[in-house]
């Protein structure tokens, strides 16, 4: 069997037969369906179990309601293709999107699609990367999206539009963290790609992730930092497990202070950096000697607590940094599209 699809599904209502149905009319039959309900109130589960009769690939589980991560949990237990991807239950896949994704998977452990959202109003809006990381290659490659990982990108974070090979996923036992609500899908695909061999690119499509007020979005009371605290440890300790964090330690360490800076800007780093961040950057379990030159700038402002000092000179560089990083890759989007 090629491909096992999991789609955890909580009150998913009307969208879950339509999503499903996607994903048995894929060009690549191939496959397994494998339905984790969630605890639904609304039908879901009878929705699930109709289509199975009619469709020997489909097995359905339900289980009280434990969260997504649980329900995808339980999935990656009972999958038994070559290779998984997940699909949210409001979620659609286009007829060839596995036989495409497929195509790429040879030599590769991930491969990545670009995706599309929609609306009720049929409005649509392609999705990529923010940075060219998938024009490197090798090893250049894996370490660029890994980066991008820990500081935040709106493909490859999601778990849904992606192909795992499941010998790896079994390898290296990667499973979802439960006591995560946040972020809990960019820990399980910085792990996957720092232990994974290649990764491919799909520019096209081959997701569609619908946009609805009912939609499964975090809405946060708790600040920006606040509520990604638990998200930033887990990293913390998935990079000091695999003996990367001081390789990764600059990145870390911007992905910290970017969600200080988003609650409150320069005056918000300025002022919590001390009581919120430094714990986090300072009391890691690091060898110094093997950060780099950066790097234990950093690690030495931290330690300090001199960095706020620092911050207001260090923080247009970076600004800068990223404004031409987002210009070099609009100028290069633009000329591929005239091409």
């Amino acid at each position: 069997m090629r491909v096992s699809v999991i789609v955890p599904c909580y009150n998913a209502g009307a969208y879950l037969e339509p999503c499903l149905r996607s994903v048995l009319a894929q060009t690549m039959g191939d496959l397994e369906l494998l339905v984790i309900d969630d605890g639904s109130a609304d039908g879901s589960l009878s929705v699930a179990q109709e289509i199975a009769r009619g469709d020997a690939r489909v097995r359905v589980f339900h289980q009280e309601n434990r969260g997504v991560c649980a329900a995808r949990n339980r999935g990656l237990d009972a999958a038994r293709g070559e290779y998984i991807t997940f699909v949210d239950g409001d979620d659609l896949l286009p007829p060839d999107a596995l036989e495409r994704m497929l195509a790429l998977a040879p030599g590769a452990d991930m491969v990545v699609c670009a995706h599309e959202t929609f609306d009720e109003q049929g409005n649509t809006q392609l999705v990529v990367p923010e940075t060219r990381w998938m024009d490197r290659q090798g090893e250049n490659r894996r370490r660029a999206a890994a980066l991008r990982l820990i500081e935040g990108d709106s493909v490859l974070n999601i778990m849904c539009g992606k192909l795992h090979r499941r010998a790896l996923i079994e390898r290296e036992h990667l499973r979802l963290d439960e006591g995560l609500k946040i972020a809990e899908d960019a820990l399980f695909n910085l792990e996957a790609v720092l232990c994974g061999e290649g990764i491919a690119y799909l520019p096209e499509a081959a997701y569609r992730y619908r946009m609805h007020s009912a939609s499964a979005t975090h809405t946060r009371a708790r600040g920006e930092f606040d509520a990604h605290r638990p998200w930033l440890l887990a990293m913390r300790a998935l990079l000091a497990r695999r003996g990367v964090l001081e390789r990764y330690y600059p990145a870390y360490f911007d992905s910290v202070v970017l969600r200080l800076y988003k609650d409150g800007g320069v005056p918000g780093v300025l002022r919590d950096f001390g009581e919120k961040a430094r714990p986090l950057l300072a009391e890691c379990a690091l060898d110094a000697r093997r950060l780099s030159p950066w790097g234990r700038a950093l690690f030495a402002l931290a330690r300090s607590g001199a960095y706020p000092a620092a911050y207001p000179l260090i923080f247009p560089v970076q600004l800068l940094r990223r404004k031409l990083t987002e210009a070099a890759f609009a100028l290069r989007t633009g000329r591929e599209a005239r091409r």
